[in-house]
C-alpha cells in the first residue's frame, strides 16, 4: 500500500475513533456507515488553505476497526496511561481528539511488528500535527514512548 494511502487510512481511523467517542457508537453498522460517508470526502487543511479528498484503504481500515473493537480495553489502557502522565489532568479528562489519537496509535501498534513501531508512530505524529498543537503532539509522543518502553504493547494478547 502506498504511504500516502496508508496515512489517509490512519487519519480516517482517528476520525472514526473520535466519532465513536463523541457519539458513543461502536456497532458494525457505524463502521459501514462511516466508510460510506467519509470515503472521498473533502478534507480541509486550514494552515495550508487547501482541500483534498480522503481516500483510504478499506481493507486496512477494517483491520484497524476489528483490532480496535476486539483488542482495545479503554478502561485498562486509561489506567495504564494515567500511570505515565506527569501532569495533573487524568487521561479520561483529555480532549476527545487527543484520546482518539492515542487509542488509534495503540490499536495499530498491537497489530504491528515491533521493528515497524517507529514508522507507525511517526505517521500518527505527523497526522497529529494537523489536528492538535505542537505541545500536544509532543505529549502524545512522550506517553506512547512510555507505553512502548514499559512493554505494554507486547504483554497484551492480540489477533
Amino acid at each position: 500500500m502506498q504511504n500516502y494511502i496508508k496515512s489517509q487510512t490512519r487519519l480516517a481511523f482517528v476520525q472514526y475513533i473520535f466519532q465513536n467517542e463523541f457519539i458513543s457508537t461502536d456497532s458494525l453498522e457505524s463502521i459501514e456507515d462511516f466508510q460510506k460517508h467519509f470515503y472521498a470526502t473533502n478534507i480541509a487543511i486550514i494552515d495550508e488553505k487547501k482541500e483534498f479528498k480522503l481516500k483510504f484503504n478499506k481493507n486496512y481500515l477494517n483491520k484497524l476497526f476489528s483490532s480496535f473493537k476486539n483488542n482495545i480495553d479503554k478502561k485498562n489502557i486509561t489506567e495504564d496511561l494515567n500511570g505515565f502522565i506527569d501532569i495533573n489532568r487524568r487521561f479520561e479528562k483529555w480532549d476527545n481528539i487527543l484520546k482518539s489519537l492515542i487509542f488509534a496509535i495503540i490499536t495499530e501498534l498491537k497489530i504491528t511488528d515491533k521493528n515497524k513501531f517507529k514508522i507507525v508512530l511517526n505517521d500518527y505524529l505527523n497526522i497529529s500535527k494537523s489536528l492538535v498543537s505542537q505541545k500536544e503532539t509532543k505529549l502524545i509522543n512522550a506517553i506512547i514512548q512510555k507505553y512502548i518502553d514499559k512493554d505494554e504493547i507486547n504483554k497484551k494478547k492480540f489477533i
